[in-house]
């Protein structure tokens, strides 16, 4: 009879090598499959979280509104360094764009006492001073009223039968112009949140600096910046209550930084109400 050979242990020794060595790759194969697919996930939700932050930007700033020819009458409390009284802008239809949280130019400075255009670099330092705002660097803070703001849903869905009247008193005001801040910085208590915070008010008011409801819109943003095009170059700041000629910016240019990334990023929205052209430049802008 012919003899049966076995297997030797240092074949069983080699197969078991090759097995190991097999499985290592494969896992390690697995786990840059799986780190691969993680960075992926972690790319595309930072981008969608680029996406929907810019888009939201996007949209309310390209429903910025003023009202040039507006302007508020004659109050007797408003007295100018010779003790005459002159007409104030209106302060229901705004566009501010300045660094820190200080009073903005033009707003009330004392109690029956409303600041005219004239005065408007004084209370700029007095704002900076009693506030601990500074005026240096682009805008980190714009402040701003919008026309044509989309009703809820809710509004739409509500009853057809309802009138205007009640629908206003089951929702809150609807129509007209709505006022928006946006900022890094809250109005009121953030209760530990952080990023960008959102302010809306609805009707917009004549005080630029509070009122509203405050939401945070994108808490990975770590910077926020602003810059404004006023026909011919980017200016750090923008304020039409120091304004002669009220005039919204031609476009926004928007700076900011998402968390773990080192480079900022940057887009740019046009203004459509704007009137301001390279060919007609905005004569001032009314920055601090």
């Amino acid at each position: 009879m012919k003899r049966v050979r076995g297997i030797t242990l240092l074949e069983v020794l080699v197969t078991a090598a090759i097995t190991v060595i097999v499985l290592l790759a494969a896992v390690q194969a697995m786990a840059a499959g799986i780190g691969y697919n993680e960075r992926l996930r972690s790319g595309r939700d930072t981008e969608d979280s680029r996406r929907r932050f810019e888009e939201r930007l996007t949209l309310l700033l390209t429903r910025a509104y003023i009202d040039s020819a507006d302007t508020k009458g004659i109050n007797p409390n408003s007295a100018n360094a010779t003790g005459s009284t002159e007409t104030a802008n209106t302060r229901t239809c705004f566009f501010v764009g300045q660094t820190g949280a200080g009073m903005p130019p033009g707003q009330t400075i004392a109690p029956g006492q409303l600041l005219i255009p004239g005065q408007a670099t004084q209370a700029a330092a007095a704002g900076a001073q009693t506030n601990g705002s500074t005026s240096a660097g682009n805008a980190d803070t714009l402040m701003f009223t919008v026309m044509g703001r989309p009703l809820p849903g809710s509004v739409l869905a509500e009853d057809p039968s309802d009138d205007f009247e009640t629908t206003n008193q089951h929702y809150g005001p609807q129509g007209g112009l709505a006022e928006y801040a946006i900022s890094m910085t809250p109005v009121g208590d953030a209760q530990g949140q952080k990023g960008v915070i959102l302010r809306e008010q609805l009707p917009a008011d004549e005080d630029a600096t509070q009122g509203g409801y405050e939401s945070v819109i994108e808490p990975d943003v770590t910077s926020l910046t602003f810059e404004f095009f006023d026909g011919t170059a980017w200016q750090p700041s923008w304020n039409t209550f120091a304004q002669t000629t009220r005039q919204l910016p031609a476009a926004v240019r928007v700076t900011y930084s998402l968390t773990g990334e080192s480079q900022n990023r940057i887009f740019i929205v046009g203004l459509a109400c704007s009137t301001v052209t390279p060919n007609n430049p905005a004569t001032t802008t009314g920055g601090n």
